[in-house]
C-alpha cells in the first residue's frame, strides 16, 4: 500500500522540464501583466511629467488595452498556422521592444504610440504562453499546470500597483517600462532554450486560407466595444454611441460571417455549442470583472476608510494576494483529481460570503479585520480561475484549444475593462464609492460564478 501511495504522488508531480517550462512561460506573462498594472499607479506622475491633462494621459492605459484587444483575435489563427511557440516569441519581442521605446518616450504622443506597440505584443504573449504550456503538459496534469501558471500571472496585478507606486513616488517612472528590457532578454534566452515547438497535428487535406475578413471584422468590432467600455466615464456620449453602434454592427457581421460564409473562421463560434465550454467562458467573464474591480476598490477603501497613503494603500490588496497564493497553489492539482465543478462552486461561494461580509461591515471593521476578510476572499477567489481554465483543455479537442484560449482571454479582458469602468462610475465626488453597493455587486457576481460552475465537468474519468 505504501508503494502505491508513493507511485501516485510521483505520478501527480511535475517533472523538472515541465516545471522549467511553466516558469519560463509564466514569467513572460507575469512581466506583461505586471507592467500593465504598475502603469495604472503612475498616471498622475506621467500627467505631471508631460504637462498634460488626465483625459489624455489615460490613453497610456487605454491604448495598451485596445492594442492588446486587437491582437487577441489573431492568436488562435496564428498559433494554428505558425505554432504557439512562434507566436509567443514574436509577442515577447514586440513587448520588450515596446517597453524600451516607451521608457525613452519624449512626449505624450510618442508615449501612447509606443504603448500601443507594447500592448499588441502583450496581447499575443499571455494567451500564447498559456496555450503552449497546456499543449506541452501531460493531459492528466493540465490542472496542476494551469494552477501554477495562474499563480504566477495573478500575483502580478497585486504586486504591479505597489511597484508602480514605489517607482512613481520616487521619480523613477521610466523604470516601470525599462525594467522589462533585462527581464525580457533573460526570458527570451530561456524560452529559446527550454520551450520546444509543439508537434503539429496532421492536416486533413490542404491548409485552409486565412480568414482575413473574419480577422478584420472581429478585431475592429472588439476594439470598438473595448474602447467604449474603457472611455464610458469620459462624458463624450456622442462619440461613444457612434463607436459603440459601429462595434456592435461589426460584431454582428462577424457572427453571420463565422456561421454562414466560412468553414474556417478565425474564432469558431460553434465552440459555444459545447455546454461545458460555454460555462467556462461565462465563468471567466466573471473572473475578469471581479479581479480588476477588486484591484480598483481596495486601495480606495484603504485610503478613505483607514486614511492610508503610499504603499499603505496596498495593504488590503496584499491580503488578497496572500489568499490567492495559498489557494492557487493547490486548486489546479485538486481539479485534476476531482474536476473543476466542485472546486469552483465552493470557491465561488466562499468569495460570495466574503464580499457579503464586506458589504455589510466595511464601514465598521478595523483594518486587521478587513484584511482578514479580504484574505478569505482571496482564498475563495483563487480556487475559481485556474480550474475553469484547465477544464478547457479537457473539454475541447486539441485542434480547437488555441481558439478556446483566445475566446477566454477576449471575455476576460472585456469584462476586466467593464469592472474598472463600473467602479469608476460609482466613485463619488469625495473620491470614494458607496462601498456597501460595490461589495454587494461583487458578491452577486461571485454567486453567479458559483451557480454557473454547476455546468462545468465533474470528476475526470479514469482510464
Amino acid at each position: 500500500m505504501r508503494v502505491n501511495e508513493q507511485d501516485l504522488r510521483r505520478a501527480d508531480s511535475l517533472d523538472r522540464s515541465t516545471k522549467v517550462l511553466i516558469s519560463v512561460l509564466g514569467a513572460a506573462a507575469f512581466v506583461a501583466v505586471l507592467d500593465g498594472t504598475a502603469v495604472t499607479a503612475s498616471l498622475e506622475v506621467l500627467r505631471e511629467s508631460f504637462a498634460t491633462d488626465i483625459a489624455t494621459i489615460v490613453w497610456v492605459t487605454s491604448g495598451y488595452l485596445v492594442a492588446a484587444g486587437a491582437a487577441l483575435p489573431l492568436v488562435g489563427w496564428a498559433s494554428d498556422r505558425y505554432g504557439g511557440r512562434t507566436v509567443f516569441l514574436v509577442g515577447l519581442g514586440m513587448f520588450v521592444a515596446g517597453s524600451l521605446l516607451t521608457g525613452a518616450a519624449w512626449d505624450v504622443a510618442s508615449l501612447v504610440a509606443f504603448r500601443v506597440i507594447q500592448g499588441f505584443g502583450g496581447g499575443l504573449l499571455e494567451p500564447a504562453a498559456l496555450a503552449v504550456a497546456a499543449a506541452l503538459a501531460p493531459r492528466s496534469q493540465v490542472g496542476r499546470v494551469m494552477g501554477r501558471f495562474s499563480l504566477i500571472i495573478n500575483i502580478a496585478p497585486v504586486v504591479g500597483p505597489l511597484l508602480g507606486t514605489l517607482l512613481a513616488d520616487n521619480g523613477l517612472w521610466r523604470l516601470t517600462f525599462l525594467i522589462n528590457l533585462p527581464l525580457g532578454v533573460l526570458i527570451l534566452l530561456a524560452a529559446l532554450r527550454w520551450v520546444p515547438a509543439p508537434a503539429r497535428a496532421v492536416a486533413e487535406g490542404p491548409p485552409s486560407a486565412p480568414d482575413i475578413r473574419g480577422m478584420v471584422l472581429l478585431s475592429s468590432g472588439f476594439v470598438a466595444v473595448l474602447w467604449v467600455v474603457n472611455r464610458s466615464a469620459d462624458g463624450s456620449a456622442a462619440a461613444q454611441v457612434i463607436v459603440g453602434a459601429f462595434g456592435a454592427m461589426v460584431l454582428v457581421g462577424y457572427v453571420v460571417h463565422a456561421l454562414t460564409t466560412t468553414r474556417s473562421p478565425v474564432l469558431d463560434l460553434r465552440l459555444l455549442s459545447t455546454p461545458s465550454f460555454a460555462a467556462a467562458l461565462v465563468g471567466m467573464a466573471g473572473v475578469g470583472f471581479l479581479m480588476y474591480s477588486q484591484l480598483t476598490i481596495y486601495p480606495l477603501l484603504a485610503e478613505s476608510r483607514f486614511q492610508l497613503t503610499g504603499l499603505g494603500r496596498g495593504l488590503l490588496t496584499a491580503a488578497l494576494g496572500l489568499g490567492l497564493i495559498v489557494s492557487m497553489s493547490n486548486a489546479g492539482s485538486w481539479s485534476d483529481r476531482i474536476g473543476p465543478r466542485r472546486i469552483v462552486t465552493v470557491g465561488g461561494l466562499i468569495t460570495t460570503v466574503g464580499f457579503g461580509v464586506l458589504a455589510i461591515t466595511a464601514h465598521l471593521l478595523p483594518l486587521w479585520a478587513s484584511m482578514t476578510v479580504t484574505l478569505v476572499v482571496g482564498l475563495g477567489f483563487g480556487s475559481v480561475a485556474s480550474p475553469m481554465f484547465a477544464s478547457v483543455y479537457r473539454i475541447l479537442p486539441q485542434a480547437r484549444i488555441a481558439q478556446g484560449t483566445t475566446a477566454l482571454f477576449i471575455v476576460v479582458q472585456l469584462f476586466a475593462s467593464a469592472g474598472v469602468t463600473v467602479m469608476g462610475l460609482l466613485i463619488g465626488p469625495d473620491g470614494a464609492p458607496p462601498f456597501a453597493t460595490v461589495f454587494a455587486i461583487l458578491a452577486a457576481t461571485a454567486l453567479a460564478i458559483a451557480v454557473n460552475a454547476l455546468r462545468l465537468p465533474g470528476r475526470p474519468s479514469t482510464e
